[in-house]
């Protein structure tokens, strides 16, 4: 059903060499642990509209970082789903201040019980990137899958979007019971 939760969240990383976390903003090797805070709102997946709404907040290597994220799924039949999500990370460290947003849409479609498709498009302005994830999944016995995925990838190159990669794979499993 629809939740609410309070969590305290330690956390904690030992870095062998620096780390570059955002753009010239690096942390430098050593042990860290830190306490994270999280609060989080949820409807229930069985409704026709759920999401959640999570808010972090807390200590983070040597500084803090707040984030917030937004998931909001809508299922207007047994047959698509849509959903949307975005998170905003502030960090403040010694070494400078960051912000990191992420944007993603989805759309899944079941065209039977064996049979689906979904496409994932994500944005953040890190990377400057936008990648496409689309896949196809066929279930042609109950041991056996065919998956085709094909991704594509851009990136803004100083406002010029251009081709950052894209690939086709196609995968076959099957599972054989002795």
């Amino acid at each position: 059903g629809d939740k609410t939760e309070f969590n305290l969240v330690p956390e904690g990383e030992r870095l062998a060499e620096p780390f570059e976390i955002a753009e010239g903003i690096v942390i430098p090797p050593g042990s860290y642990d830190w306490l994270r805070y999280r609060v989080l709102a949820e409807l229930a997946s069985w409704r026709k509209v759920s999401g959640t709404v999570t808010w972090g907040f807390g200590s983070f290597y040597d500084g803090s970082l707040d984030e917030i994220e937004v998931v909001v799924t809508w299922k207007p039949s047994a047959t698509v789903n849509f959903q949307v999500s975005g998170e905003h990370n502030v960090g403040r460290l010694p070494a400078g201040d960051f912000t990191q947003d992420l944007l993603v849409g989805r759309v899944d479609l079941y065209f039977t019980t064996d049979l689906n498709a979904s496409v994932l498009a994500q944005y953040d302005n890190q990377s400057r990137s936008v990648g496409f994830n689309n896949r196809l999944r066929w279930t042609f016995n109950p041991y056996g899958d065919l998956f085709v995925v094909y991704n594509h990838n851009i990136q803004d190159f100083d406002g010029r979007w251009d081709l950052e990669s894209n690939g086709l794979t196609i995968k076959v499993q099957q599972a054989f019971l002795f």
